[in-house]
């Protein structure tokens, strides 16, 4: 019998197959933790991607609250920008009405961003005719609670979109209806 260690009775095969036990079994514990992470970064990455499209999507709805704020505060002037001016609040505010409902809706993806797309279009299209380029002498009371209304409504669905946008970018799923009406 070859004794490599003084304190065992191991062979030199016996010792070799420890090692080789002993180094597949780190080898294996490593090979392990590599796909782990790469499927966590691959992962994290696409919850990036989706996060960056939901602040684009935030971000079209501010222009399209300032420039219907615009649009609204311009209505009121007696001295304006000739209609269909590029540089007429209406116009710039059609434009992004027009980009909304152009958007598809098979590039939203979560329930948050699917909600917020249907509730700015809808926003877009009844806030159109209190925006638009011809002067309001009589302002109706009703006008304004009705476009307060609608710029409160965007306003809920930009800070619904950056709240799933920094829950994903925290690594976090999509918000569901099902979970989030078991939460309140």
């Amino acid at each position: 019998m070859n004794n490599l260690c003084l304190l065992t009775d191991l062979s030199s095969s016996d010792i070799a197959s420890w090692a080789q036990a002993i180094v597949s079994s780190v080898a294996i514990g490593v090979g392990a933790w590599v796909v782990i992470w790469q499927t966590n970064r691959t992962r994290l990455e696409g919850s990036e991607r989706e996060a960056r499209a939901l602040d684009g999507l935030a971000r079209l709805l501010i222009h399209l609250k300032d420039t219907a704020c615009e649009a609204r505060a311009e209505r009121r002037k007696l001295e304006r920008w000739p209609p269909g001016h590029p540089a007429e609040p209406s116009a710039r505010f059609l434009e992004l009405a027009n980009a909304i409902h152009s958007f598809p809706l098979e590039a939203v993806n979560g329930e948050v961003a699917f909600e917020a797309l249907l509730n700015a279009r809808r926003a877009a299209r009844e806030m159109q005719p209190l925006v638009g380029p011809e002067t309001e002498l009589d302002i109706n009371p009703n006008f304004e609670e009705v476009f307060s209304q609608y710029i409160g409504l965007l306003e809920q669905q930009i800070l619904l979109l950056r709240a799933e946008a920094e829950r994903l970018i925290k690594g976090k799923g999509h918000r569901h209806a099902a979970a989030s009406s078991v939460q309140h």
